[in-house]
């Protein structure tokens, strides 16, 4: 990763794996979300618990995620969602491997070839489905289409539910499809803050995306994975074609803001952050 290297290398140099499990957040406090780009969101309680989701990598002309977390949930392994060290199953950050000297036959006697052991990243690592335990949260992934295909042009990407700083969070990856099955709706039964694909072409687009938030009914909606001048690869429809038929619209100043559960109505309000970075006034 070019633009990110440095950046993760200083946040990493020198990590051992976190070994204690913070304390949960405080409802009160609610969670500080910040968007990173594209699909990519930290989460960050009370107790100083990060969660990240979907990091791109370096072809996405976003700066990289400058946060040192203590969950990494990952999606699907795509370029734009997978770019962070551990993210794919392949690591993209690989350790060096020990080149022996002699005639290059590393093994020890009697045995097979030495292989480098495994990275141990300095935080926890969710990239499939099923229900894990990520820095002391229940984290539950249901699988679903990357499009209206049943997965068979774009494949699949796993939907995140998880409860933190007494909030429930639904992040949909790149979901292409939109008509639920019974075990997505099991899953996603009483979101409060749904993060959502709006921009067409690989996922759901806005008259999609629509469909999924009547059926889920969150009290707030996060559009992201949309087209802007940072994002062009697949040409993706812009934000204002979602925002259409918002009927409740909230465009917030910066990139970073905070949530909590008092503060949400009980319809879905529609919220836009900044491009990270910058500073936004309402748009007509």
């Amino acid at each position: 990763m070019k633009k990110a290297g440095g950046v993760l290398l200083a946040l990493l140099a020198g990590c051992a794996p976190r070994l204690f499990v913070k304390p949960p957040g405080d409802p009160a406090a609610g969670v500080e979300v910040r968007w990173w780009g594209h699909s990519c969101f930290s989460f960050t309680d009370s107790a100083g618990r990060t969660f990240l989701i979907d990091p791109f990598d370096d072809s996405v002309d976003y700066p990289a995620p400058a946060v040192r977390p203590d969950a990494l949930l990952v999606t699907h392994a795509h370029f734009d969602h997978a770019g962070f060290p551990g993210a794919a199953p392949e690591p993209l950050l690989k350790p060096p491997v020990r080149e022996s000297a002699g005639d290059g036959d590393d093994r020890p006697a009697g045995g097979s070839p030495r292989r480098p052991a495994p990275p141990r990243w300095p935080y926890a690592i969710v990239r499939s489905t099923g229900t894990h335990t990520a820095a002391g949260v229940e984290v539950v992934g249901v699988s679903a289409d990357h499009d209206d295909a049943g997965g068979r042009r774009h494949g699949f990407t796993a939907v995140y539910v998880w409860d933190m700083g007494g909030l429930r969070f639904a992040h949909l990856g790149d979901i292409g499809q939109t008509s639920l099955r019974p075990d997505q709706k099991a899953a996603l039964a009483g979101v409060d803050v749904l993060f959502v694909p709006v921009g067409g072409k690989t996922t759901v687009d806005a008259a999609g995306a629509w469909v999924l938030i009547k059926e889920i009914a969150p009290r707030a909606v996060v559009p992201m994975h949309y087209g802007t001048a940072r994002v062009r690869f697949f040409e993706f429809d812009p934000i204002n074609v979602f925002l259409r038929d918002a009927p409740n619209v909230r465009w917030l100043e910066g990139d970073a803001f905070r949530l909590r559960r008092d503060d949400l109505t009980t319809g879905p309000a529609v919220l836009v952050p900044a491009p990270p970075g910058t500073v936004q006034k309402e748009i007509p």
